[in-house]
């Protein structure tokens, strides 16, 4: 079994992504063992500091994604290998969806059987303290009708957030007297550990100055002022994942194939698809490329920034979100990769572009519409997409599980799909187009049967609550390959097509 911990905090902005970031690096140096940082949630960027800066194996579990059962799948495949595995919590313990503890941090404790550390900011706290770590420990008997599903008292443990050495010698002693839980050690109240936020959150890790020293100086710290003979014994409070008594239906089990799926020596992708990939667009789910590669698909990227254009022999393109307001002067003045995008989006490939992709395509007049900046997050949180009309991606009727979170707001959000939170509010959004000259008239296609080649907006998608998508993705632009003369492995759902160009040969179902 490997030891791991879940860290949550009472709220957001409590420290935990510099608090995982810290213990993640220090217990790999101090220990020379490898270290899996996984989040729970839809987040994007606290994956980008655990990969790069941390240089753990990450990724993403979340319970309105998945079952409990492919939670536990996804889990356990993303820490295989690892010494030790730490998973980050998202807002507060028990924040999830539409104000419920359903898809919560709680909830993902509960289903992983995992231990809680829960940072605490103590800047400006005494005593007052232990009755916020008390009210986090125990309002779990206010939410849950079962006292067999509570998470025990001894699979909680505190670490103090911006804390002297003196103070905590002082609450230590107080919160384990009056909470009944151990405190493992603190890190120090000091603004070069600090790592700034800006209305997304936290900043991508390139854009915060002098990262690598920061967080050299916070992990050198707490490998001080952290015991981690304690928090490694605490960790190996884990209860084993019984995966096989979960009682998986057919769906989960397809997915844990798929996403287990490794390809052998000798395999050979069966199609090329482009993804941008830079500082401007950096938000993917590795799930989302894991599924792709796994329905036979090569993954090639590239950066619009630096003025790369879509690789060559790629028949997809995935533009995926990030930062792009942030980038506009350098992205519009690379002609070549903006030329290149044109090109791609007018041949009749399958692009599929989400939020900030979205935004891109708009700006380069491709796809119709203006954007401004709100001064709030714009239809904020978890949704269900159904697909209104046929594309490439998905049949009308079909459905996706996915979230929005943007501040920019378009004149033309599309209305190709429905959105529904699980509020019950609802909202058109998202298009499925053919491409748009800078005058509104349609440019021209090589591929009539793949006309409306662009499916764009700004939700978020999350493939594997719908493989399908997924696999339609790929089959487009084999598709494609096959129409356009080029050599390919056959769709995975191969019906032996004249117009393909291995005739079937391949034998791929």
């Amino acid at each position: 079994m490997i030891p791991r911990i879940l860290v949550s905090a009472p709220s957001s902005s409590s420290g935990k992504t510099t608090a995982v970031c810290a213990l993640a690096k220090a217990f790999g140096r101090l220990r020379s063992e490898k270290v899996s940082v996984v989040k729970i949630g839809p987040d994007y960027i606290d994956p980008l500091f655990h990969s790069k800066i941390v240089g753990a194996r990450t990724g993403n579990v979340d319970l309105f994604f998945n079952s409990k059962s492919e939670l536990n799948s996804l889990f356990e495949r993303d820490i295989s290998g690892s010494d030790f595995a730490i998973l980050e919590g998202a807002m507060g313990f028990y924040d999830g969806v539409s104000n419920t503890v359903e898809a919560s941090s709680f909830r993902v404790a509960q289903a992983l059987e995992c231990p809680v550390l829960l940072v605490v900011d103590a800047k400006g706290k005494g005593l007052s303290i232990c009755a916020e770590i008390k009210g986090v420990v125990d309002f779990q008997r206010n939410v849950e009708d079962s006292l067999l599903s509570l998470i025990p008292k001894s699979r909680f443990a505190v670490l103090l957030n911006r804390c002297s050495e003196s103070l905590f010698r002082t609450l230590s002693s107080k919160i384990d007297e009056f909470c009944g839980v151990e405190v493992v050690g603190y890190i120090e109240n000091n603004p070069d550990f600090a790592i700034e936020s800006r209305h997304l959150g936290l900043v991508t890790p390139d854009a915060v100055e002098g990262i690598e020293e920061k967080l050299e100086k916070l992990a050198s710290s707490v490998e001080r002022t952290v015991d981690f003979e304690r928090l490694l014994s605490f960790a190996r409070r884990s209860v084993p994942l019984h995966l096989r008594n979960l009682n998986d239906d057919e769906e989960s089990l397809s997915l844990k194939r798929i996403l287990s799926f490794v390809p052998p020596v000798s395999f050979v992708p069966s199609v090329r698809i482009a993804v941008a990939r830079d500082e401007a667009f950096c938000f993917y789910y590795r799930e989302n490329l894991d599924l792709l590669r796994s329905f036979g698909a090569e993954i090639v990227f590239f950066s619009p920034l630096k003025n790369e254009p879509v690789p060559k022999n790629c028949f997809g393109l995935y533009i995926g979100g990030g930062y792009p307001e942030l980038f506009w002067n350098e992205l519009l003045s690379s002609s070549v990769a903006s030329s290149s995008v044109r090109r791609f989006c007018m041949s009749g490939a399958p692009v599929f572009a989400e939020c900030g992709g979205f935004m891109y395509l708009q700006t380069l007049g491709i796809l119709p519409g203006s954007f401004e900046k709100k001064e709030r997050l714009v239809r904020f949180g978890y949704a269900e997409f159904e697909a209104l009309e046929d594309s490439f991606l998905m049949k009308k009727g079909d459905k996706v599980r996915g979230h929005e979170f943007h501040y920019f707001d378009s004149s033309d959000n599309g209305d190709s799909f429905m959105a529904r939170k699980p509020n019950g509010k609802s909202w058109p959004c998202g298009k499925v187009s053919a491409p748009a000259c800078a005058f509104g008239k349609k440019c021209p296609s090589s591929l009539p049967s793949l006309e409306k080649n662009i499916v764009a907006g700004f939700p978020h998608l999350y493939f594997p609550s719908n493989p399908g998508v997924a696999e339609n993705f790929v089959n487009a632009a084999l598709f494609h390959a096959s129409m356009s003369g080029s050599e390919s492995g056959g769709c995975s759902g191969c019906s032996k097509c004249a117009s393909c160009p291995s005739k079937g040969a391949c034998g791929k179902k």
